[in-house]
């Protein structure tokens, strides 16, 4: 579809040019983080710097969809004569490529706000580490064409989609990351996550009825039933630590295989960044 694209819904608030970025709406479905950003753009704040806040896709809100054409977290660094969530990519790239960003996400399968950033950018690492999330997850070779592969950006999973829960969280986030960045006056929360890589997704069988069994972040052993179809047992042969696991938050998958990676970022500067 060539549709036409509604611009970005930019608002910039603060002293001088944007130099902080904050994005909600990259999913027009997962509306805790539009909920966040309208709420902060029109609040009183003693912004110290200028801050960028973003409804990503505006249409894609409006209609309550993940998105139009194409999946605009799968769509960066964009193309200006793509479809209509590549065109945005594009635009929404220029704006965030040069400027410390939190993207704010909604999900089906995590109550608890956790970080996604994505190696080949080593400085989200210092970034998602300094947010109050217990866990960060690298999520290099699965899901490219995200923003975070746009510079130092951090993605936040603030909570249930669609909830209020998840607006306060985003909210939360939001102004810690500015307390993070010197944009608000004041000490952001202490943090001390654990961090992950995602990696496989995890197929989920046809059927009617799907249960999951594990739980987030949590080691399963080999030979654990993760989940079931139908009453039937699913049973991996392999360890891992679930990531985004429910049973109705995709279509096709259950969620992601991960690892664990290091339980302090000094660690992960040992493992990967050196």
């Amino acid at each position: 579809m060539k549709n036409e694209t509604t611009p970005l819904d930019v608002t910039t608030r603060g002293p001088g040019e944007p130099e902080v970025v904050v994005v909600g709406g990259i999913h027009g479905d997962e509306t805790g983080g539009v909920r966040a950003v309208r709420r902060l753009r029109e609040a009183d704040l003693d912004l110290k710097r200028g801050v960028a806040f973003v409804v990503a896709n505006p249409a894609a809100v409006d209609a309550g969809e993940r998105y139009l054409d194409s999946d605009l977290n799968r769509a960066f660094p964009g193309n200006p004569t793509g479809d209509r969530e590549q065109r945005l990519a594009a635009h929404l790239r220029k704006l965030v490529q040069d400027r410390t960003t939190l993207s704010l996400h909604g999900t089906h399968s995590q109550p608890t706000p956790f970080a996604l950033i994505h190696r080949s950018q080593p400085r989200q690492f210092d970034l998602a580490a300094r947010m109050p999330v217990p866990h960060v997850v690298d999520h290099w070779g699965v899901n490219e064409g995200a923003i975070t592969s746009c510079g130092l950006s951090v993605e936040i999973e603030v909570g249930p989609q669609g909830t209020e829960e998840a607006a306060v969280a985003a909210e939360h986030q939001a102004e810690a990351f500015l307390k993070l960045v010197d944009a608000l006056p004041g000490e952001p929360p202490t943090a001390d996550p654990n961090f992950f890589h995602m990696a496989d997704p995890i197929g989920k069988p046809s059927g009617v009825s799907y249960e999951v069994h594990v739980t987030n972040f949590e080691s399963v052993p080999a030979g654990t039933t993760y989940a079931s179809v139908d009453g039937r047992g699913l049973i991996t042969d392999d360890p891992f630590h679930p990531i985004l696991m429910s049973a109705d938050g995709y279509s096709e998958i259950f969620g992601y295989k991960g690892a664990k990676i290091a339980d302090s970022l000094e660690r992960v500067r040992e493992i990967l960044l050196n």
